[in-house]
């Protein structure tokens, strides 16, 4: 599923607040705060994705306007 930019930015910055506060009230990084790794990792990954699709969509309507 692709979701657009700014809504992958703002969950990102929703799960590194959680991942800081779990750090600050364990004090250690916990089994939780992996799995919220996994999650900004992934969310990483599209964006970087992101403009690699703009690019093509664009490349696509040269095509078509050709």
């Amino acid at each position: 599923m692709v979701h657009n930019v700014g809504s992958l930015l703002a969950k990102k910055m929703i799960l590194e607040s959680k991942w800081n506060q779990m750090f600050l009230d364990n004090g250690a990084e916990t089994m939780d705060m992996m799995q919220i790794e996994l999650e900004l990792k992934e969310i990483k990954r599209q964006l970087r994705q992101q403009p690699v699709m703009f690019i093509q969509d664009q490349e696509e309507d040269l095509d078509i306007a050709s």
